[in-house]
């Protein structure tokens, strides 16, 4: 047996945004040596921002997402490995696999470094322990999360080593762990980092809060009142931690930014995002977790991006018109950057919409479509204030029936994106069954409130896939929503060869 201590959250010491960019540690670190002061810890969590802006700044770890039915991808070029997951093909050797699982799990490691240490640092304050304490146990829930609902059983792991003989855990004992590490967190965090100038900027807050960490817990009850554990007994708790973010949204400062700006670079720092990954270009050095290549990942080849994905056609005709389906797709096209060439999506090379999130940076001219630089400053809001609403309509339906609380959340989502209140005096079943539909346009398309994870746990993969265009790729694998087949990706081959409990 190996074991090998993880230090990567020590290495990365610059932080996703403004004046933490800028730390330049001159010498290796080590577990003897460190976590011994308040800079040290500093450090550290610092470092743990960095893995996660490296987890989310390209489209790689969406990949596994493409199975739902609002996005899709040519297989032409590199863009195969994308298309495999969308295709329902996708094997242990696809070359995306590796970027989430290795990253949350990098981010995990360091995590467990830090809390078994944390409190060596003999000059911080009991409030500075908690902080410190706080983040930690936040990104380890959220990793985590997304790695279970990816994989289903993996290995949970406490402790920064590394065990090659390491069982797979189940899925249950994985959102105890969760669930265990987000409450801490709500505990541990404060409402606010205002007293913080690296970790609120631009009057939000960079880190999470307890307010982040509620809302996490929400959207994980309502995954486990779902497909896989069914413990429909999780709806009332997803519902009352919502209705705490909700009651108290001053406090977080948490609110629906207009929908004509939500993607704008001028609003990256946005009330609607309860937490997200910041990124900044503008640092003295180049600095790859501090970057976001999600400006060009979702926009046409046609213009000289990278179109790594791209909308399902079918999705996108069902997309009620207004001002959400204008901020979420890209509308005219300009090929060759043509502008005397205006087009829609079906005169582009794949003949699809492409997303318009993420595409408003520093480096894109709106005139033109030019864009200047491969990479980027824009937020990933991994849960925004508007998945809180939907959360709780949802839950609030399931848990304790229809009422006017849970008309009002989604009926907030919906009038921001133009549309008419949805329809009274649905049952508790077709309510959820709307609020999952709206959940679908509203984070429609690489965002980290994937509709795949809605399909999933609705157990309604097959079901969306049914409803694919003639045009779109055909199917090779194919899903069921009694066996879920094609629910959980396969873990990267290099880890089970490495390790064959994971086989």
């Amino acid at each position: 047996m190996k074991k090998y201590i993880a230090m990567a959250g020590l290495l990365f010491l610059s932080f996703s945004c403004s004046d933490l960019l800028t730390e330049d540690p001159k010498a290796s670190l080590t577990t003897e040596g460190f976590y011994k002061t308040v800079n040290d810890l500093d450090m550290a969590t610092t470092g743990l921002y960095n893995l996660i802006g490296l987890t989310f700044n390209q489209t790689a770890g969406f990949a596994s997402t493409f199975g739902g039915d609002d996005m899709t991808a040519t297989r032409d070029g590199n863009k195969a490995d994308w298309s495999d997951f969308d295709t329902f093909r996708a094997s242990s050797s696809n070359n995306l696999l590796n970027y989430w699982w290795g990253n949350f799990y990098w981010t995990i490691k360091s995590s467990n470094s830090l809390l078994l240490n944390y409190t060596k640092a003999t000059d911080a304050t009991e409030v500075q322990l908690n902080n410190t304490a706080g983040q930690a146990y936040f990104l380890r829930g959220m990793s985590y999360f997304f790695l279970t609902r990816v994989w289903g059983e993996i290995p949970l792991v406490t402790d920064p080593s590394i065990d090659y003989a390491t069982k797979k855990s189940s899925v249950e004992d994985i959102y105890a762990q969760i669930i265990s590490d987000l409450q801490k967190a709500e505990a541990l965090l404060p409402d606010t980092w205002k007293d913080d100038s690296k970790r609120y900027q631009n009057g939000v807050n960079i880190a999470p809060t307890s307010g982040s960490a509620k809302a996490m817990l929400a959207n994980v009850y309502l995954t486990m009142a779902g497909w896989p554990l069914k413990q429909t007994d999780k709806y009332a708790l997803a519902a009352a931690k919502a209705k705490e973010v909700i009651d108290n949204k001053a406090t977080y400062g948490y609110s629906l930014a207009d929908i004509n700006i939500l993607w704008k670079k001028e609003n990256n720092f946005s009330s609607e995002t309860v937490y997200g990954i910041y990124y900044n270009t503008n640092i003295a050095e180049f600095v790859y977790p501090n970057t976001n290549m999600m400006l060009l990942a979702y926009s046409p080849s046609d213009e000289g991006a990278w179109g790594d994905g791209y909308g399902e056609l079918n999705f996108y005709k069902n997309f009620p018109s207004g001002p959400r389906k204008d901020a979420t797709y890209q509308m005219v096209y300009y090929p060759g950057n043509d502008t005397t060439k205006a087009v829609d999506y079906s005169k582009t090379t794949y003949r699809h919409p492409y997303f318009q999130k993420y595409r408003d940076d520093a480096a894109f001219n709106p005139v033109n479509h030019v864009t200047s630089n491969w990479v980027g400053s824009h937020t990933v809001p991994i849960i925004r204030y508007a998945e809180v609403l939907l959360t709780y309509a949802e839950a609030k339906a399931m848990s304790a029936g229809v009422d006017a609380t849970a008309y009002d959340a989604i009926n907030q989502v919906r009038i921001r994106a133009g549309l008419q209140n949805l329809t009274a005096g649905l049952s508790a079943e077709a309510f959820r069954d709307s609020v999952v539909v709206e959940r679908g346009w509203e984070f429609a398309g690489c965002e980290p409130a994937a509709r795949w994870f809605d399909l999933q746990r609705t157990e309604t993969v097959a079901k969306a896939n049914s409803n694919r265009d003639a045009s779109e790729q055909k199917l090779v694998g194919t899903p069921d929503d009694v066996t879920h087949a094609f629910y959980w990706a396969p873990i990267p081959i290099n880890d089970q060869l490495l390790n064959k409990n994971l086989n």
